[in-house]
Parts: structure tokens; C-alpha cells; sequence
């Protein structure tokens, strides 16, 4: 493990539990001075059912109108600490391959921070898929937080 994080990606819900792990990360950012990368993925495979089809770019727009709400409101929690830089990504995809692929196309990331589990946690007892994934697939350091 590395003395001292240089750029930390934290991937986002609207889960508490990413909230927690979001409020985690900035903390380690301020304290190795790094700069932090707040990822939302939009899961445009969430609603794949031909019941849905109809109403699929309404789904998704509202999810990203979520989620651009949501970074907002990081961008504000954030401009009141020394982070010293801070952006916002939103993205489409599977969570937890955009992740990881995000972490790759980014070598400059040397820690990703995120949640135990996220929004799906009523289906999962310890750590979630998406993070057990990112955990065994990831190019860099990764930190559970719970």
C-alpha cells in the first residue's frame, strides 16, 4: 500500500451505504492531499424486460437526471474541503466491468474506495457483487468500506 493516494476513484449510488463510502474517500483524499474522481454508472441493463422497452429511454433519462442531481450535490459537499480536485463522471454500462474499465483507462488511479454493497444490498449478506468483482478485477488498490 502506497504512503501517500495521488487520485482516488469512488464509484456512486444512491445507496447510504456508497454515501458512507463517498464521505470515506474524501477524508483519505484530504489526508494524502489526492484528488478524487466521484463515478456514477447508469445500469441500462436494470431494466431489460420487454414490458419495459416501451418506457426504457424515459427510465434511463430519469436515472440520469438522478444522477446528475446527486453529483451536484458531491460537487457542494466537496468545494468545502482541501481536496485539491474534484470531478464528477457519469457513465453508462454494467457497474462493475465500467468500473473496472474506467480504473484501467485511468492508470493515474492508484485506490478506489467504495461501499460493501449498493443498491441491490437487499439481495446480497456480505459484499456485493459489483464489489466483489471490482475487488478481484481492479489495476490498483481498493478499500471497503462498510
Amino acid at each position: 500500500m502506497p504512503n501517500n493516494y495521488k487520485h482516488i476513484l469512488v464509484p456512486v449510488d444512491s445507496s447510504a451505504q456508497a454515501q458512507v463510502a463517498f464521505e470515506a474517500a474524501v477524508n483519505i483524499a484530504q489526508r494524502h492531499h489526492a484528488n478524487l474522481t466521484a463515478l456514477y454508472v447508469v445500469d441500462d441493463n436494470a431494466y431489460h424486460a420487454p414490458a419495459l422497452d416501451p418506457v426504457l429511454n424515459e427510465l434511463l433519462d430519469a436515472e440520469a437526471a438522478h444522477a446528475r442531481a446527486d453529483m451536484h450535490d458531491r460537487q457542494q459537499f466537496v468545494a468545502t474541503t482541501p481536496v485539491p480536485v474534484f470531478k464528477t463522471e457519469i457513465t453508462y454500462g454494467n457497474p462493475k466491468r465500467s468500473i473496472r474499465d474506467y480504473a484501467k483507462q485511468h492508470p493515474d488511479i492508484d485506490l478506489i474506495v467504495m461501499g460493501a454493497t449498493g443498491k441491490d444490498s437487499p439481495h446480497r449478506v456480505a459484499v456485493g457483487s459489483t464489489t466483489s468483482y471490482v475487488v478481484d478485477q481492479a489495476p490498483c488498490t481498493v478499500t471497503v468500506i462498510r
